[in-house]
């Protein structure tokens, strides 16, 4: 029984995987619907990790159940871009400056790190490690505040952020602003100023969110 539990737990795992994996490189298209059947027989499975694996994006935002229509990918509009750097605002300024209490020599050279291969990415136009890399060095910060509420909100925050980072324009002059903004984020963080930390993370952001309402997508 244990194993069969452990089982079906980890084809419930991998099954969101792929379903995230699939709106991230938009093989499934803003709002598409999802219909179960055919996606546990693509998959090869029953339907039932399916349906828990959409319940579970559900509660992170990813899908959304629609009565009589059953489950979509959740559409990326205007007012849920703008809720989402509401929240933001909010917390990864404040997020950083708690952070800055855990401020080593050691934690500063991971940063540095982060910003190599960030940059080493976009040298080679890996968009998809950037992306990565570049959610390990907003996560770190939150990791730093050792305070496991923001954790969780954090990491149901970064799978919005991919989503959204998806549709930013990746062009020469975003990719050398964006690894200027990180670098300036850094450099706050190594100098302990929180007031100037905070700006640099919110404006940081406030590009981000500019880049994504820029984008043709949400012209449609």
């Amino acid at each position: 029984m244990e194993e069969l539990l452990k089982d079906h737990a980890t084809l419930t795992h991998k099954t969101v995987q792929v379903i995230e994996r699939a709106i991230l490189n938009g093989s499934m298209k803003n709002g598409e619907r999802i219909v179960e059947t055919e996606l546990a027989k693509r998959l090869g499975i029953s339907k039932a990790p399916v349906r828990e694996a959409l319940k579970k994006l559900e509660g992170e935002g990813i899908v959304e159940l629609l009565p009589r229509r059953g489950y979509i990918v959740k559409p990326v509009t205007l007012k849920s871009v703008n809720d989402f750097f509401e929240i933001m605002f909010l917390l990864e300024p404040e997020a950083g400056k708690v952070a800055l209490r855990k401020r080593t020599e050691t934690v500063c050279k991971e940063f540095d790190g982060l910003i190599v291969k960030m940059k080493e990415a976009l040298s080679i136009e890996d968009y998809d490690s950037y992306t990565t890399l570049n959610d390990q060095f907003h996560s770190f910060f939150y990791q730093l505040t050792e305070n496991e509420w923001i954790a969780k909100i954090n990491q149901m925050l970064r799978k919005q952020a991919r989503m959204l980072r998806c549709l930013s324009l990746y062009t020469r002059d975003r990719v050398k602003s964006s690894i200027d903004e990180h670098l300036s984020i850094v450099e706050a963080y190594k100098k302990k100023d929180a007031k100037l930390l905070s700006r640099m993370l919110r404006f940081h952001l406030e590009m981000f969110q500019k880049n994504i309402l820029e984008s043709d997508f949400l012209k449609q």
